[in-house]
């Protein structure tokens, strides 16, 4: 006869078939797995009752009546054993009465290693320290200020090519490295004082030193600001407008412009209502107003944009934000998910402007509560923001100065979480504005975070002494950086950072002493390494052009990286002298074929 199923017996004893453990798990069940780990029932037993909260416990909160007759103290053999034996004296110490009687003891002849539980009362100590509600931050928060000089481009200026098809860079408007762009022919001899691009972004924004903005590059959607869409705009032209302007921001296909009197403008795409004129038309195509909600009456003083979204800050230190919320990057605390149909989901953007006063913070406290959601900080409704970037989808905030000077100034991310890019340690998208508890610690008192810059898919930090922190990925290459880590290459030799930025795939850094290093990815000559050079490096290498030149500022776009290069005194005009240039003349073919 062939062979048949053993059928389990109706007629074992009550003690195999009686549940003693959660989940249902019988003695039968406990026998076996003691049986595989080598241990005794007695003690597998009370690990499953404690259910991870710690073997004496677990007892403490049942009955005596545990499923084992007579129980006796366990005798731990293995190190899951110790394991929960810790767990229970670290839970112990926070329990009320003394119930270390009921401790199981630990294995005979070893001491079990015990955890270091973190001290929550410091965690919490720093927290309170830097959002003691009785500190006065320096008002009013100013627009982003660097020193005027001439404006250069590395980058192709064929906005139309970028990113969509490839090419050999043998052209004359291929800028492989830095150059003057219009510096006589354009400017008139005049000096910039604003240049904004942004990781997304395939044309730029610059303002001169009397509050004239230019515009150039990609302009399908009309976010150049001339009121009509084209393929692109190919040098820079004048932005006819009334107002003097002192700051600007560009997302992917729209631009934002700050006027001296805190009114902002916006122009170009706005399905998700990035441009924040409380209206969702396709696309902007003339400057119009910008809408607020909840403001308090200040003059807007910065802005940032990422792809489809924008952050202002006002001369108060508040935020506001409009546009796509669907990786949380608004910092309304939602995404605004919701079904359009059985298998379409929709996103409730913000088509204006609303204030956005919310930050959470989650102390780095146990592992019991590693979990957790991020609780508001006490200090939620009081803290003021110094400093505004966006990224792609995510956004990076530095709290405003203290009026003494005192303190460290903290820093918040929020959006999308992707390749660590928050800082957080965690891929995880985030809603709300969250802390950085990496900036929390001694180091930053005398050596605090003082501007904020974003890449696509990366963060960065500057603080007081010049060094930076980075966090995310910008390569499609390598390892991502979790948390904010230090770029030990430019601080290990003594390079003070004055200027940086980050790009679709780039990083940009300049220092006090005319040093100027990339790296990253750079299929168009962003990098600005020349040509015949590579157009990729994994590691900070130096932009040989630029040696000596003194750059005030500095902001990488999707395809070209623009720069303010100082021009005061003699020594600044001796090495200007030497860098490429280019004029409207010699880009006659170029212009024409792009003004038809």
């Amino acid at each position: 006869m062939p062979p048949t199923r053993k059928r389990r017996s109706s007629n074992k004893s009550p003690s195999n078939s009686e549940v003693v453990a959660p989940g249902g798990g019988t003695q039968e069940d406990v026998n076996k797995l003691a049986k595989n780990l080598g241990m005794e029932a007695n003690a597998v037993v009370e690990i499953l009752n404690s259910e991870g909260s710690g073997v004496a416990s677990a007892r403490r909160s049942r009955s005596s009546g545990s499923g084992v007759e007579g129980s006796a103290p366990v005798v731990d053999s293995s190190a899951w054993s110790d394991f929960m034996n810790d767990g229970a004296k670290d839970k112990d110490k926070d329990d009320e009465g003394d119930d270390s009687k009921d401790t199981a003891p630990a294995r005979e002849g070893a001491s079990a290693p015990k955890r270091a539980k973190k001290d929550v009362s410091a965690s919490a100590a720093v927290v309170a320290d830097n959002g003691d509600l009785g500190k006065e931050y320096a008002l009013p928060i100013e627009p982003k200020k660097s020193e005027p000089g001439i404006l250069a481009q590395t980058g192709s200026l064929d906005a139309k090519m970028v990113g969509r098809t490839k090419r050999p860079l043998k052209e004359l408007f291929d800028l492989q490295e830095p150059t003057l762009l219009g510096y006589e022919s354009i400017f008139e001899n005049q000096h910039v004082a604003v240049i904004a691009t942004s990781s997304t972004a395939v044309h730029s924004i610059i303002i001169t030193t009397d509050g004239t903005a230019y515009s150039w590059g990609r302009n399908e959607s009309g976010q150049c600001g001339f009121g009509s869409t084209s393929v692109c705009v190919p040098v820079p032209k004048k932005i006819e407008h009334a107002s003097k302007f002192v700051a600007a921001a560009v997302g992917k296909s729209h631009s934002i412009l700050v006027a001296d009197d805190g009114v902002c403008y916006a122009v170009g795409f706005n399905k998700y209502g990035q441009c924040g004129v409380n209206t969702s038309l396709e696309a902007v195509l003339s400057w119009k107003k910008c809408i607020f909600s909840g403001a308090t009456g200040a003059k807007i003083v910065q802005a940032a944009c990422g792809e489809n979204f924008s952050v202002l800050l006002d001369s108060d230190g508040f935020m506001y934000s409009a546009g796509l919320g669907e990786f949380g990057q608004l910092g309304n605390g939602e995404t605004g998910e919701y079904f359009i149909a059985a298998n379409k989901i929709g996103f409730a953007n913000s088509t204006k402007f609303e204030r956005r006063s919310v930050f959470v913070h989650k102390p780095d406290i146990s592992i019991w509560e590693v979990k957790k959601p991020p609780v508001p900080m006490p200090d939620s409704d009081h803290i003021r923001i110094g400093s505004i970037a966006c990224g792609k989808q995510h956004t990076v905030a530095v709290e405003a100065p203290l009026k003494d000077g005192s303190g460290a100034q903290r820093v918040f991310t929020w959006g999308c979480g992707g390749y660590g890019v928050l800082g957080h340690g965690v891929q995880v998208d985030q809603y709300t504005p969250q802390l950085v508890n990496t900036f929390l610690g001694p180091l930053f008192k005398s050596n605090s975070p003082i501007r904020a810059c974003a890449g696509a898919h990366c963060s960065l930090v500057l603080t007081g002494n010049g060094h930076v922190y980075y966090c995310g990925k910008h390569r499609s290459v390598g390892e991502a950086t979790m948390r904010p880590a230090l770029v030990d290459v430019l601080a290990n030799n003594a390079h003070v950072v004055t200027a940086l930025d980050g790009g679709g795939q780039t990083v940009v850094c300049s220092t006090q002493n005319g040093v100027t290093v990339s790296w990253g990815v750079g299929q168009t000559g962003e990098l600005g390494y020349g040509e015949g050079n590579p157009k990729s490096s994994a590691k900070p290498k130096f932009i040989e052009k630029l040696d000596s030149v003194l750059i005030t500022d500095v902001s990488c776009g999707y395809g070209h990286t623009l720069f303010i290069i100082r021009n005061e005194d003699d020594e600044d005009k001796k090495v200007v002298a030497n860098l490429a240039r280019i004029e409207t003349d010699e880009l006659t073919a170029f212009i024409k074929k792009w003004s038809k």
